[in-house]
């Protein structure tokens, strides 16, 4: 990855330069302080010449210590302004998206009653005849097809496109309400810019209670068993050294197979830290089968239930001993990421410290009073299934994966782990104050520790 790291807190990136550079002035004016301090014992009484000269070099470094501490203090009130500025500006955006959202599907919802049928009509018609042509001919169709799907691919890619997608989805539950006949006025009071009693996650939840009917139900209950023949990992437990950078934390993250892995440190004082590892999205598990981190899951998680593979994590934790009291640093890819922050915000853990990469977590705000990194690529589509990103107090870092020259092949390249581990090389060396805070703040451990890994497996409420 060569693409220029944008970091900031939430959404903010000119907020965190802005308090950097406050920090910079107001310890310069300090400095000029102390000089103001060790001026007075130089003067001799003496030479009326060197104690003028003494007076003038201290009424010009007070002087120069009450404008820098001005300008320090002027900084740090620009980025709070520029902050609720950004907020506000954010907010009244989303209202008024909202608000002709639910006008267009208010419109089309209209339209539709005229433009269906005949649709429908034709649509069968379309069917009929390729129903009579020669499996050959059916066979080119269908390869043109995927062809031309394959083309949009690029497309993607583009962060102006994922963008749009992004808004697109968050909007998308304001459309439906306009097309069943709300008033738009009201779904934008209602949507996330308003009271937030809608949201992509009430869509989610929709969709959730149809995949059940349908019997793939992202919220089975699961069973998780530790990986006693683990060779990639070396068996049932390991000794292991504690994390040192993000990028060490990123490699550490498991595949779908063992999806989990816990880290036991044990600290000087008798008691325990604990690193969790979550990994992705098993692309080949069938919706609502016996791997929970499937896509059922998924949509459970953005719906705010209690999906599947979040279960499994939390019963890995119980069979290490974990309680509200043991410090865990929670650490995900992907689904993985979206499980690391439900957990990390659950109020169920002490949570220490979180690090997501590549994860649809946008629509779950940071509040908790510990170290919080969110990793993500801007030509990267799964962060985008989540809608537009909520005030978060996590510090945000983006990044392209995909340099201007490259033709990586796939659908999401850009969601690679290994592109994410090179974006988090990258992060470790960034010089963002903030970031940089985040990443010193995380837990250190002076000793090596075990690991155990677990698999996990859904116990379907209905049959396959």
């Amino acid at each position: 990855m060569t693409g220029t790291l944008a970091v900031g807190v939430g959404s903010g990136v000119a907020v965190d330069e802005l308090e950097r550079l406050s920090r910079v002035l107001q310890s310069a004016a300090e400095q000029c302080f102390e000089i103001t301090v060790r001026i007075p014992p130089l003067r001799t009484g003496v030479s009326h010449g060197i104690d003028a000269d003494l007076w003038e070099i201290e009424s010009a470094v007070v002087r120069a210590r009450d404008h820098v501490g001005e300008l320090s203090r002027a900084l740090w009130s620009a980025a709070s302004l520029y902050e609720s500025s950004e907020r506000a500006a954010a907010r009244a955006g989303e209202l008024v998206a909202s608000h002709l959202a639910a006008t267009a599907g208010l419109v089309l919802s209209r339209l539709g009653l005229i433009v269906v049928p005949g649709v429908v009509v034709a649509a069968s018609r379309v069917t009929a005849i390729a129903q009579l042509l020669p499996e050959q001919q059916r066979e080119l169709i269908t390869h043109q097809l995927v062809s031309a799907l394959s083309a949009l691919a690029p497309a993607l890619r583009e962060p102006t496109v994922l963008e749009a997608i992004r808004a697109a989805l968050t909007l998308a539950d304001d459309a439906v309400l306009g097309t069943v006949g709300v008033p738009p006025t009201v779904v934008a009071t209602l949507g996330e810019a308003g009271l937030d009693v809608t949201g992509i996650d009430s869509a989610a939840l929709a969709v959730v209670g149809l995949a059940a009917l349908a019997g793939a139900n992202g919220t089975d209950p699961v069973r998780v068993d530790r990986a006693g023949s683990d060779l990639r990992r070396g068996g049932e437990t390991r000794p292991v050294a504690p994390p040192d950078s993000l990028a060490d934390r990123v490699a550490r993250i498991p595949d779908a197979s063992t999806p989990i892995v816990i880290e036991r440190y044990a600290l000087p004082d008798g008691s325990v830290h604990v690193e969790v590892y979550i990994a992705g999205t098993d692309a080949h598990a069938p919706m609502g089968g016996e791997q929970p981190w499937d896509m059922a899951s998924n949509v459970a998680i953005i719906a705010g239930v209690e999906a599947s593979s979040v279960q499994a994590v939390r019963a890995a934790l119980a069979a290490e001993g974990v309680t509200s009291d043991t410090s865990v640093v929670f650490t995900g890819y992907s689904q993985g990421g979206a499980i690391a922050t439900v957990l990390a915000e659950s109020g169920d853990y002490r949570t220490t410290g979180l690090v997501t990469v590549g994860a649809p977590s946008g629509a779950m705000p940071v509040r908790g009073d510990y170290p919080a990194i969110v990793i993500e690529h801007r030509d990267d589509l799964v962060p985008t299934l989540s809608g537009i990103r909520r005030e978060t107090t996590a510090v945000v870092v983006r990044g392209d994966a995909i340099t201007s020259g490259e033709h990586p092949e796939g659908f999401v390249p850009a969601h690679d782990l290994d592109r994410y581990l090179r974006t988090a090389a990258e992060a470790d060396a960034h010089d963002s104050a903030a970031l940089r805070a985040a990443i010193e703040a995380l837990p250190r451990v002076p000793q090596s520790g075990i690991a155990s890994s677990y698999t996990a497996t859904r116990i379907p409420s209905s049959p396959q």
